[in-house]
């Protein structure tokens, strides 16, 4: 989830959340993707790439993924999100003020991602679930990890046996880190 000189231990808990979202998703990432472009460098969030036909597999059971979110992403590229390769460029906040990329960033990154379709994506703190925006679409903090809570909850009630032990303690800390939480049963 991370580049090689860079960890998710890196980025913020809002950021986490997001990749992990795309990760589940079935997205290749690339956080903190640095923009050289002039006056305009900076960085964007995450670039997410998923490949078309592309679905995620234990033995024969595929694992599921959020319809709502790829119906959405359908409409807005006027494509059949499950068997073309597109990709995603987010912002991600901690906070309630929204932010997609520049349309300078956008455009920097497609020419990086080549021809596949893109399109922008915001994650911040506020009431929203998942809707779409005029820019791309619009996927609130809290639906996010509602939707990993329930992925993760689907894949125990197929006794999948998700511990803290294994890869994910190693490549996917945070997909670990939420396992044990939710493991508190905090009251």
């Amino acid at each position: 989830m991370a580049t090689s000189n860079e960890s998710l231990d890196d980025v913020n808990t809002a950021e986490k959340i997001a990749a992990t979202y795309l990760r589940l998703n079935g997205f290749l990432l690339l956080p903190h993707f640095t923009v050289f472009d002039g006056n305009e460098h900076n960085h964007i969030d995450l670039i997410a790439l998923r490949a078309a036909h592309s679905a995620e597999r234990v033995g024969e059971l595929k694992l599921p993924v959020d319809e709502l979110f790829f119906s959405l992403v359908s409409k807005h590229l006027d494509v059949d999100a499950f068997t073309v390769s597109f990709a995603i460029i987010a912002e991600v906040r901690t906070n309630k003020d929204r932010d997609i990329p520049s349309p300078a960033h956008i455009q920097y990154a497609m020419n990086f991602l080549g021809s596949v379709p893109s399109m922008p994506v915001s994650f911040a703190k506020d009431q929203t679930g998942l809707k779409p925006d005029p820019s791309g679409l619009r996927i609130g903090n809290a639906y996010a990890m509602q939707w990993i809570l329930q992925r993760i909850k689907w894949m125990d009630s197929q006794k999948m046996h998700l511990t803290k032990t294994g890869s994910w303690a190693w490549s996917e800390d945070f997909l670990s880190d939420i396992l044990v939480l939710r493991d508190l049963k905090l009251k």
